[in-house]
């Protein structure tokens, strides 16, 4: 079973009734409940409807853009590009592989100012 961490714990059973239902499992080490963040492609990132919202997309980096050392742009799955912009509140040490995982904030361009990232891989 993977590591859930500090994360909210659900257990499915069977009440009284033959029902099913959920029962949260308090940890003594629980602080509190993380809300699930979705997970989008580009088409979905550009159609409007997630704007200031929170999201994850996966792309392949394209490289900076321009002149602007905080702005890169990226290929989601479905082949939309898509423009991340640093945090430069965030530390930083550059992306290392092709394909990453963007976790951020949706601005009204479109664009994602990025909260954290994970790297997966040049081959994906």
């Amino acid at each position: 079973m993977a590591d859930m961490g500090d994360d909210l714990m659900m257990d499915v059973q069977m009440n009284d009734d033959n029902n099913y239902g959920m029962q949260q499992n308090n940890n003594d080490n629980m602080q509190q409940i993380q809300e699930a963040v979705p997970r989008l492609n580009g088409q979905m990132l550009h159609s409007g409807n997630f704007e200031g919202a929170e999201i994850s997309i996966v792309g392949e980096c394209l490289g900076q853009n321009g002149g602007d050392n905080t702005l890169y742009e990226f290929r989601a799955s479905d082949d939309t590009k898509f423009m991340v912009k640093l945090n430069m509140n965030q530390p930083w040490d550059g992306y290392k592989t092709k394909y990453i995982e963007i976790r951020g904030y949706v601005n009204t361009d479109g664009s994602i100012t990025q909260n954290s990232y994970q790297e997966h891989g040049n081959e994906f």
